[in-house]
């Protein structure tokens, strides 16, 4: 009788245990604007998720729905603040408004220092920035948001129509630019920038109202550009100048990140830093796969020599200058923040530290 009733009482002990355990699983919804398989923000994404609920025992499950089923990418951080959705990816570049360090940032294209980081540089770069001046998490929080991971594109290069070997063949070409730095950047080049949706750019180079454009090799493949422009060139000796920071950044809601327990916050935060040199890799393997893609369809890839990149940049407005006084306009310590950003920059070229 003992060990019938000893029976009864752990199966129900072991029965609380579970209600206990499943009543403390948070269930969360991740949108992306874009397709499962973006690279950014889809790949990275599923990976980045996994690690989330491996680290907190499963205690945090999050759900990924695409393809801007529940938020297109312009709506993304209105609605991660309305609680659509727990946590978003959004592209800086799109909220200058509201995100100006973001945004100005990351729009910012130098190629003296561009050409010599690599994405997970750029990644840890932006990361440590964000801890470090106040004003660029701030700039979240005013929000109701949190950023807690970076994720860096591959370099924007042009893409056209005609062959472009060297500097002087940019002369006279329209090229289609977005953002304010890499207009600045195309005219110090002798070409015409021109303002253009991103969907408009297959038909207007296939028509000729353009001469090529600017993109990163996964959007010029998304968007089928090697179908109507057969030659590319990177804006610098090998693969091309990263811009400032990471363009890409992965939010949640402030107020759904409150509420999570402590030691959830904590893994979530330890798989963000974990995943800086991985989502890097991701997008590498993914630009090297759309690469391939151009080359199989006929697309020269061609580099901008050392002489014509130290030629061009030597051309260019100071980028960094420019980005300061948009901060400052913005009443934010544009010089103070550009500093900063060119310090930490500075020191990740040297090697003095490493993410």
């Amino acid at each position: 009788m003992k060990t019938a009733w000893l029976s009864v009482i752990t199966s129900a002990l072991f029965a609380a245990i579970s209600v206990a355990a499943n009543a403390q699983s948070i269930n969360w919804v991740y949108a992306n604007g874009y397709a499962k398989n973006h690279p950014n923000v889809g790949i990275v994404a599923d990976e980045f998720i996994k690690r989330i609920e491996t680290e907190t025992n499963g205690r945090l499950k999050i759900r990924h729905v695409a393809a801007g089923t529940l938020l297109k990418p312009e709506n993304m951080l209105e609605g991660i603040r309305g609680r659509v959705a727990q946590m978003g990816s959004a592209v800086v570049l799109f909220f200058p408004g509201q995100l100006p360090i973001s945004a100005t940032l990351a729009g910012v294209t130098d190629l003296r220092t561009g050409n010599k980081i690599d994405a997970a540089g750029a990644t840890a770069i932006t990361m440590r920035l964000l801890d470090e001046v106040p004003e660029f998490a701030g700039e979240y929080a005013k929000l109701g948001l949190k950023a807690i991971m970076w994720v860096s594109a591959p370099p924007y290069n042009i893409i056209g129509t005609k062959p472009i070997v060297r500097l002087a063949d940019l002369q006279g070409k329209k090229v289609r630019a977005f953002g304010t730095a890499l207009p600045k950047l195309l005219t110090a080049a002798g070409a015409v920038p021109v303002s253009m949706a991103y969907g408009e750019i297959y038909t207007s180079m296939q028509t000729g109202v353009i001469d090529g454009a600017f993109s990163d090799v996964n959007g010029m493949v998304a968007g089928k550009f090697e179908d109507v422009g057969k030659h590319l060139i990177t804006i610098g000796p090998k693969d091309g100048a990263l811009t400032a920071i990471a363009a890409i950044v992965y939010i949640v809601n402030l107020e759904e990140w409150k509420a999570l327990p402590p030691d959830v916050q904590k893994g979530i935060e330890k798989v963000a830093k974990g995943m800086t040199a991985d989502a890097a890799q991701i997008v590498a393997n993914s630009a090297a796969t759309s690469v391939k893609t151009m080359e199989k369809a006929g697309v020269t890839i061609r580099h901008l020599s050392q002489a014509d990149t130290d030629a061009l940049a030597q051309k260019v407005p100071d980028v960094f200058e420019a980005a300061a006084k948009t901060l400052t306009d913005a009443k934010l310590p544009g010089d103070a923040i550009i500093r900063r950003h060119k310090a930490i920059t500075d020191s990740y070229i040297k090697g003095t530290w490493k993410p």
